[in-house]
């Protein structure tokens, strides 16, 4: 005979969802006040190295930040943090949505405070990315690696 457990199961915690490996086209726009700048890329994610930047993300958060918290809420992933980065405070909320396997949307806001040539400084930043998966096939671009629309590339991961 079976036994029954009498305890709910425990809930699985919430963790950073990892785009699906493939051809991606990004399109991100930040705005710290003085405008905003939308820059747009075409990435190759390779599945090995987005399990690497979301566990080594994890890691350097949780060494540096006083607080990293990670919550589902409705179809959202949220991330709240506050963290000590290069002497500054940075206090930041993401939030996430998208199944990450054909589209995602990202929005973080931050701010960034601390002293800057003797001066008490304050930054808000505005950061908002949507990604489309394009398919399989990252064609000449290798894991990490995402070129601009006049060709220019740079690794990313």
């Amino acid at each position: 005979m079976a036994a029954l457990s009498v305890f709910p199961a425990a809930a699985e915690p919430a963790r950073m969802p990892e785009r699906k490996a493939g051809l991606w086209h990004m399109t991100t726009t930040m705005d710290e006040g003085n405008g905003a700048v939308t820059q747009d890329l075409t990435m190759c994610v390779d599945a090995r190295m987005e399990r690497l930047t979301v566990s080594a993300s994890a890691e350097e958060h949780g060494k540096q930040c006083a607080r990293y918290d990670i919550a589902r809420r409705g179809e959202a992933t949220v991330v709240e943090m506050s963290c000590q980065f290069s002497g500054r405070q940075v206090e930041s909320k993401t939030e996430m949505s998208g199944d990450f396997q054909s589209a995602f949307a990202v929005k973080i806001e931050s701010t960034t405070s601390g002293e800057q040539d003797a001066q008490s400084v304050s930054v808000k930043r505005t950061i908002q990315q949507t990604g489309t998966y394009l398919g399989a096939d990252c064609g000449d671009l290798s894991g990490g690696e995402a070129k601009g629309p006049d060709g220019t590339r740079v690794m990313v991961q």
